[in-house]
């Protein structure tokens, strides 16, 4: 079974949700975009979800893996 992979990064000074064919959201905050990717990551039709989470620095940190009742 594949994994959904979502990525939260910030571009053009908002912190966006990505994946494969989405881009959406302008968040203020890293910590408000990465609730919201993991609300997204609830509904992933059962499927595991890696979410990889850009830090302030630039520098994407190791995915977390999350479950989709986690």
């Amino acid at each position: 079974m594949a994994d959904v992979h979502y990525g939260v990064v910030q571009q053009d000074g908002a912190w966006i949700i990505i994946g494969d064919g989405l881009h959406f959201g302008s968040y203020r905050s890293r910590w408000s975009a990465e609730r919201a990717a993991r609300r997204l990551a609830k509904s992933s039709a059962g499927l595991p979800v890696q979410l990889h989470v850009q830090d302030e620095s630039g520098e994407l940190r190791p995915p977390a893996h999350l479950q989709p009742d986690d």
